[in-house]
């Protein structure tokens, strides 16, 4: 395998760029440009690549798992390796909460339609932080009882991406502008792969102009087009640009931020200490 991947992780099943491989956690095995595995562990060398790009993709981690994400990032990437993330911004859409921006959700709800909104200004602001999907499982205590499947769980603002890329063997930390990448071609916006590569909001309004096909039908999405480029969502999106200067481990960044007397994550596991609990994982072969 090349010592110079481009990856781009976490990259949707429609996304295709020339050159670039992806990993995804649907992927079962390795082959060509598919990478199998996921975020936190990936099925590629150490050094192997010389970029890497994930969009919106941290704000479906939980917060708890995030240093160890990043170090396996750091890990497969390359000394002065280039990774480039976006995800919700925490500070721009709380100042547009507080200050009940009316024109800012209006656009926000146009990069994304499936914001909330039936609760509000904050309805709208909760929904970039915490929302319905697929990616994590909630039970009752008990495991008894399932409650539902969520796809956001955290939100980030720069100073917090900034303190987490710092710890964790990161250097040139930069919060980027739209499309402002330091590599060439990660200067082209997300976009239908059969358009031109600008910015258009990815909503029904221009699905339906091109006669594209997007739906959710019973769980599974239909979409008959492919997207290619990076950037998007320009007015909700923090987007960050840093390199890798040196490694730290999974067990380091665990230890630097979920044991750390700064915050309260290792009351989270807490509840392996409750053998009802414990016994129910063992049943079903859930590692922990």
């Amino acid at each position: 395998m090349s010592q110079n991947i481009k990856l781009c992780l976490g990259a949707s099943p429609i996304w295709y760029k020339e050159g670039w491989h992806v990993l995804d956690h649907k992927i079962e095995k390795t082959t060509g440009d598919k990478i199998a595995g996921d975020a936190s562990k990936m099925d590629l060398p150490d050094n192997s690549c010389e970029i890497v790009f994930c969009s919106h993709v941290f704000e479906h981690i939980p917060h708890i798992k995030l240093p160890m994400v990043i170090s396996e990032i750091n890990r497969v990437l390359r000394p002065g390796g280039i990774f480039r993330m976006l995800t919700p911004d925490l500070e721009v859409i709380a100042k547009a909460y507080v200050e009940k921006d009316e024109n800012f959700f209006k656009a926000a709800k146009s990069e994304d339609v499936n914001i909330r909104q039936d609760l509000g200004f904050g309805g709208m602001f909760m929904n970039f932080i915490v929302s319905p999907g697929q990616d994590t499982i909630l039970f009752d205590r008990g495991l008894n009882e399932f409650i539902g499947g969520y796809a956001h769980l955290y939100s980030y603002d720069f100073e917090m991406m900034r303190v987490l890329f710092d710890k964790l063997g990161f250097t040139n930390i930069v919060k980027s502008p739209f499309n402002g990448s330091s590599i060439k071609e990660m200067k082209e916006p997300l976009h239908i792969d059969s358009l031109p590569p600008v910015w258009q909001d990815l909503n029904d309004e221009l699905y339906n102009k091109h006669g594209l096909i997007h739906r959710l039908v019973d769980g599974k999405y239909e979409i008959n087009f492919k997207i290619t480029g990076f950037d998007r969502d320009p007015l909700t999106s923090l987007i960050v640009e840093c390199k890798k200067e040196t490694f730290v481990t999974q067990n380091k960044a665990d230890e630097l931020f979920n044991y750390s007397k700064k915050n309260y994550n290792r009351y989270a596991k807490s509840l392996l200490k409750d053998d009802s609990v414990v016994s129910k994982f063992d049943d079903w072969g859930i590692k922990y």
